[in-house]
C-alpha cells in the first residue's frame, strides 16, 4: 500500500518518522575514527540466535544493567585470542570495537573504573550493557549484588591510541610479544597521556537501556515530542489546521511497551515475590529470572507494561519507595 503525503504535512511527517526510530541505538554526533586492531572488530557475527552489528566508531553513553563473568570462561580465548582471566580488569560489550577504553560508573556507590572492552557480551538477559570480570565487578562494588546499575562512557581518544599501539607492537591481532594484556598495556602506555574526556551525550540509548534520573544523558533527539498532539503544538497555528486530519491518520496507536525492573536483584525467589506483593495491584507487579553466565540464577521484579507517559511517573514513584536502580526497559 502507498500512502501519499501532502506537501504542507512534510515537515511533521519527517519529525514523526525521526519520533519513531530515536530508540534503536542510533549515534547522532561527530563519530570518531576507529585505530589499528580495532578495524579487525567490526564485523557482523552471530551469537545465540540472533545478528551482531558491531559499530565502526568509539563513541558511546548509556545506562543499564551491568554482569560479571567468570567461572566457566576463565582461561578460555577472547575474540582476538588473548585468554580472559577473570580475575582480571577487563570488560565485554555486545557492539563496540575491540579494545575500547571506558568509564564505567556504579549508579549506587559512585565507584568508577577506567578499563578495556576486549570481549564480546552479555548475551543473556535484555537490559545488560556491560558483562564486568570478577575483578572488575568488585573493584566497582558489584560483584556481591550480581547485578547493578551503571553508567558506560567510552574515552574515544585513549581507545584509538591503544588500538594504534597494539598494532604497531604486536601481531596482527594485537597480542602483544612480551606478554603484557591490553589493560596493562592501556595502564602503563596511553592512561593519562591523551585527551581522556569521555564521550557525553551523543549516543541514543537502545530500546533496553534507559536513561535513569540520578545522572541524565542528554542526546540530541532526547527532547522531541512523543504524541501527534505535542508535535503539532511545536508547528504554527495555520499548519495544523491544513494537516491535523492527514497526520493523524499516519501515527500508530500509543504503545503499551514500556516495563519497569526495579534493579535489585534476589538469590532467593521467595523475596523477589515478596517485594512484588507489596507493590499496588495495577502495577501488574511480576517476578522475572535472569541466568547469570557463572549458572546462578537471580530474580528481579518488573512492572507493567505502560505507555511511555505512565512509566515516566510509575519509575518516579518506584524511585520514592527506595528502589533508587529501577530503570525503563522496552519490550
Amino acid at each position: 500500500m502507498i500512502f501519499y503525503v501532502p506537501l504542507a504535512t512534510l515537515p511533521i511527517f519527517f519529525l514523526l518518522l525521526l519520533v519513531g526510530c530515536g530508540g534503536g541505538g542510533e549515534y547522532f554526533g561527530p563519530r570518531s575514527a576507529i585505530g589499528g586492531t580495532g578495524k579487525v572488530t567490526t564485523k557482523p557475527y552471530y551469537c545465540r540466535g540472533e545478528w551482531h552489528y558491531p559499530q565502526n566508531f568509539y563513541d558511546y553513553d548509556a545506562t543499564g544493567l551491568a554482569s560479571w563473568y567468570g567461572p566457566g570462561f576463565h582461561g578460555k580465548p577472547k575474540p582476538l585470542g588473548e585468554p580472559f582471566d577473570m580475575h582480571g580488569i577487563s570488560a565485554a560489550h555486545r557492539t563496540l570495537p575491540l579494545p575500547t577504553v571506558v568509564k564505567v560508573t556504579n549508579l549506587q556507590n559512585g565507584k568508577t573504573l577506567r578499563l578495556v572492552v576486549d570481549d564480546r557480551g552479555p548475551f543473556t538477559y535484555k537490559g545488560r550493557i556491560i558483562d564486568l570480570s570478577v575483578g572488575a565487578a568488585k573493584a566497582l562494588g558489584t560483584y556481591s549484588k550480581g547485578l547493578m546499575t551503571v553508567r558506560v562512557q567510552s574515552v574515544p581518544d585513549e581507545s584509538r591510541a591503544l588500538s594504534d599501539y597494539l598494532a604497531k607492537h604486536g601481531n596482527s591481532r594485537g597480542k602483544m610479544k612480551d606478554g603484557r594484556t591490553w589493560q596493562q598495556v592501556y595502564n602503563e602506555e596511553i592512561a593519562g597521556r591523551h585527551n581522556d574526556r569521555e564521550t557525553v551525550g551523543q549516543v541514543a540509548v537502545k530500546p533496553d537501556v534507559v536513561k535513569t534520573s540520578a545522572v541524565p544523558v542528554d542526546a540530541p533527539l532526547g527532547d522531541l515530542p512523543t504524541t501527534i498532539d505535542d508535535v503539532l503544538d511545536s508547528v504554527a497555528p495555520t499548519t495544523v489546521a491544513k494537516s491535523k486530519s492527514a497526520v493523524v491518520k499516519s501515527v500508530a496507536p500509543v504503545a503499551f511497551n514500556n516495563y519497569i525492573n526495579l534493579g535489585e536483584s534476589y538469590v532467593q525467589k521467595a523475596n523477589a515475590q515478596k517485594v512484588a506483593n507489596g507493590l499496588p495491584k495495577a502495577w501488574n507487579a511480576t517476578v522475572q529470572s535472569a541466568l547469570h553466565p557463572s549458572g546462578q540464577t537471580f530474580y528481579n521484579v518488573r512492572v507493567g507494561p505502560f505507555n511511555n507517559q505512565t512509566a515516566m511517573q510509575i519509575l518516579k514513584q518506584c524511585q520514592d519507595k527506595g528502589h533508587a536502580q529501577a530503570i525503563i526497559l522496552k519490550d
